[in-house]
Parts: structure tokens; C-alpha cells; sequence
């Protein structure tokens, strides 16, 4: 499914909290559960909670089987391998994750921008400051709006990594993430 093709309606009806009138722009710090999600964690508690691939005992396979079916699910949004897919507490987990195991040297290059939330911000700075990598902020302008020069002129050879969000909650504003992917490639 594409974006374009997405019923927001639909899904934001999945959010009962929504249904307040809040816009939440915190999803970094703490995403809000779609009733879905948590009707599956209610089935998971109630009549399978057992260890996944750690037991050959009937709740253990069926929650075995249902965690390898979502990884089959999300692989197949994302166009990936079930291999490919790990899943993780949060995004601040996941982003020290990352952060944590990648092998950085002295000289390294970290991009980001100003309108990271502190998950996707403080794990880069911490790398720089223990390792001697170079972060290298890219600023907005009063609008929040960034101009792909602005990218073009800080990505080059020694870019490990580059990190943005597809939009900031600290403005709610949209990042030119496909045109930022492109620049990291040639680099």
C-alpha cells in the first residue's frame, strides 16, 4: 500500500485518544498503541504468553508462530526480508541500537539537523563525544524548511551516517527525506 493510498480516517480511528481533537507529535518519545496492536497484546497475555523460540511447548510455538507472522507482515510493507526485520522496545532503543553498533573512528561524519527529537539527537552526540566523530547539524530556516544544498554541502566521503526524521515534532514539519537519500548515495 502507498501512502497515497492510506485512509488516514481509518486509521485514526485506531487511536481513541485522537478522537479528543489532540495532533500528537511525540511519537519519538512514546508512540501511541493502536487498538489492534493492543487487542493482540491482550491475546498474547490471555491465552499464549510463553517465550518465543525457547520452548517446543504448545504456547510457545503459537507465540513463536505469531511473532514470526508479524515479521513476515512488516517485511513485506517494507519490501524486505522477515530476516531483515528486528523488533525493538521503542525508537530510542532501537536508535542506541544503531548508535552503539556501528564501528565509528575518529573522523567519521554524523548529519543530522536541529529539528531532531532527543531520541535521534543525544545517541549521535554521545558517538561524537566518545569516539571523535565529526556530528554535523544541518539548521532550518525560521520555518523549519531545508534546502537540499544545505545537505549537499555537508554529505560527503566521510558520511557514515546520516539521520533525519521524516517529520519533526518540534515544528510537525515535513524533511526532504528522499532527495537527502539520494545526495547520501553519491557521496
Amino acid at each position: 500500500m502507498e501512502v497515497k493510498d492510506l485512509d488516514v480516517d481509518r486509521v485514526r480511528r485506531d487511536f481513541p485518544i485522537l478522537e479528543t481533537g489532540i495532533i500528537y507529535l511525540d511519537s519519538a518519545a512514546t508512540t501511541l498503541t493502536p487498538e489492534p496492536v493492543l487487542n493482540k497484546m491482550m491475546e498474547y497475555y490471555r491465552y499464549y504468553r510463553a517465550n518465543v523460540h525457547r520452548g517446543a511447548y504448545r504456547l510457545a510455538i503459537q507465540a513463536t508462530r505469531e511473532v514470526e507472522e508479524a515479521r513476515a507482515t512488516v517485511a513485506g510493507w517494507l519490501k524486505a526480508s522477515p530476516e531483515e526485520i528486528v523488533f525493538t522496545p521503542n525508537t530510542t532503543y532501537s536508535l542506541n541500537m544503531v548508535a552503539m553498533g556501528i564501528e565509528w573512528r575518529k573522523g567519521d561524519r554524523i548529519v543530522t539537523t536541529n529539528l531532531e527529537h532527543n531520541s535521534n539527537f543525544l545517541p549521535w552526540q554521545e558517538v561524537a563525544r566518545r569516539t571523535g566523530a565529526e556530528l554535523v547539524v544541518v539548521r532550518s530556516d525560521p520555518n523549519g524548511s531545508f534546502e537540499l544544498a544545505d545537505f549537499e554541502h555537508v554529505i560527503n566521503q566521510r558520511t557514515k551516517l546520516v539521520t533525519v526524521t521524516a517529520a519533526s515534532n518540534v515544528l510537525g514539519v515535513k524533511l526532504p527525506i528522499k532527495g537527502i537519500g539520494w545526495i547520501a548515495k553519491d557521496s
